[in-house]
């Protein structure tokens, strides 16, 4: 009885050891291969404790949420490693490994010490990973870097908080520094306001670096959401507003990756409003949306990835590739689009419509539809691209067909789902009680789709003409900015004269003195 994530931790290790690379990428098949069978097998109510100085710990922990989280987790692990395993040298590969055994690791831990633990791995194994790709990208990993750390800095703060209210460390809806919890998660999700990082990093990034934090980032930060503070309410609205910020943000780009990072806030405003909501069915349908998302976003990007890396370019116009050289990429591209589009008898469509069932809001109701709209728009523009638009790129060099594989894996799963929504409950002993097939659900899965096509079309010229990008304010970068002129303004005064030292100290005696006088 392990944690998978000790095995991916594991394989980080031995690939430390020299051999030849061919013999390091049949190691890394096989620590992905077994860590997906090992979750397979567990079985909800395992759990190991431990005593760790003072403190009791329940490191490994299962559950039906945390099995199907991880189940999607070593899914998506082993699709990317044999996606990548031909393109990705041992050396990042094993930041890669760490960076997934931390996920793994912090969806199966019992207490809030552990998750906090592995929650740092992952901000420091995939900065790290950033870093050190090329140069272009070392800013980008120092920002990413920081702004992971603040995030850390406020869950250790509210871990603190909440030990100290109720003397326990079990990772359950927590009692106290509710407001540190929130920004911790906030950070890792993307939220609107704590989202600067993600469209800088994953447009900046190597594609196969995206794939991987694609997958496991944001939606860390989701299942983590619904373990501690499930049910807030309100959040349900902020989720709303995120949301339709991403849509906004993603009609305008000009970069494939940059439109994909938005849409992330947006499907993550889908699971942030079923976690709040904080019914059974609500939180049960975030966490399908989870694994639907990481599946057909994870597709996604692996197709933008195969038009990188044979055209080494990335942007819209350079998507035709798609359709006119790669006819399996082609498919699975549009099955993706299905997907996320939310359209009957593809997976989108089964946690969209449980989350949607959940809800007894009008406003949030007629949200969730405008997302559903949004999205569809957004990536009609992307299917235009690739299967509409005159292009002539050929070329610069042909995939390996083990991206092909490994985005197969993925399209396959999500076929198996929109058939057959009922997969994932028997999956995992979670069952909702609703059927997905009903003229009423059909209905409303199908109207946004179509309403975003007859919209599309009556709007082309403008919806997929290049935008110029809207001016970058970055609130993060400026306080960054004012705080070191001040420092360097203040650094000044700093002469060595003692009579000056003298009389900055007396000031600040006279103002605290007159301060406790009054």
């Amino acid at each position: 009885m392990i944690t998978p994530g000790i095995l991916y931790l594991t394989g980080a290790l031995l690939l430390f050891l020299p051999f030849q690379d061919k013999i390091k990428y049949i190691i890394s098949f096989l620590i992905a291969t077994g860590a997906l069978i090992v979750t397979f097998y567990l079985i909800p109510g395992d759990r190991m404790q431990m005593e760790f100085f003072t403190l009791t710990l329940t490191p490994f922990s299962v559950d039906s949420i945390s099995k199907l989280t991880g189940l999607i987790f070593a899914f998506g692990g082993l699709a990317t490693v044999i996606y990548m395993i031909k393109i990705c040298s041992p050396a990042k590969l094993r930041l890669i490994f760490v960076f997934i055994g931390s996920a793994l690791t912090v969806v199966f831990s019992g207490d809030l010490f552990t998750l906090y633990v592995f929650w740092e791995l992952m901000t420091i194994s995939s900065s790290f990973l950033i870093i050190m790709t090329i140069d272009l990208t070392k800013k980008t990993g120092y920002y990413y870097f920081l702004m992971h750390v603040a995030g850390s800095l406020s869950l250790l703060w509210g871990i603190f908080l909440q030990y100290s209210a109720t003397g326990s460390l079990s990772l359950h809806a927590i009692e106290a520094g509710v407001p540190f919890f929130l920004m911790a998660i906030a950070v890792k999700l993307a939220f609107v306001g704590f989202h600067t990082w993600m469209p800088w990093v994953y447009s900046k990034a190597p594609f196969y670096v995206a794939v991987v934090l694609s997958i496991y980032t944001t939606k860390v930060g989701v299942y983590v959401m619904a373990r501690v503070v499930s049910g807030i309410h309100i959040l349900a609205y902020a989720g709303l507003i995120s949301a339709l910020f991403g849509i906004v943000m993603a009609l305008r780009q000009n970069e494939v990756r940059k439109l994909l990072s938005y849409s992330i806030i947006t499907q993550v405003g889908y699971m942030i409003i079923g976690i709040s909501i904080g019914t059974a069915a609500g939180i049960s349908g975030a966490i399908f949306h989870l694994v639907n998302h990481i599946l057909y976003k994870t597709v996604l990007f692996m197709a933008v990835g195969f038009v990188i890396y044979t055209t080494g370019k990335d942007d819209f116009k350079n998507l035709g590739i798609i359709r006119r050289k790669l006819p399996l990429t082609s498919i699975a591209t549009l099955v993706a689009f299905m997907g996320i589009s939310g359209v009957p008898f593809f997976n989108g469509y089964m946690s969209k419509t449980i989350i949607k069932d959940a809800l007894h809001e009008p406003i949030l109701k007629l949200g969730l539809d405008l997302m559903s709209f949004g999205t569809s728009l957004m990536f009609l523009k992307f299917i235009y691209y690739a299967f509409f638009n005159k292009s002539n790129i050929n070329f610069a060099k042909k995939p390996p067909f083990s991206m092909q594989i490994g985005m197969g894996f993925l399209t396959v799963m999500m076929l198996l789902i929109g058939i057959h929504p009922y997969l994932l409950e028997n999956l995992t002993n979670i069952h909702v009680d609703i059927h997905y097939f009903d003229i009423k659900h059909v209905v409303s899965g199908f109207q946004p789709f179509l309403w975003s096509i007859a919209v599309f079309i009556s709007f082309k010229k403008f919806l997929v003409k290049s935008y110029v990008n809207l001016p970058y304010f970055d609130i993060y970068r400026k306080m960054a900015k004012i705080f070191v002129t001040t420092g360097y303004k203040l650094s000044n005064y700093h002469d060595g004269n003692l009579n000056k030292y003298l009389l900055w100290a007396t000031n600040a005696l006279l103002i605290l003195l007159l301060l406790l006088m009054f």
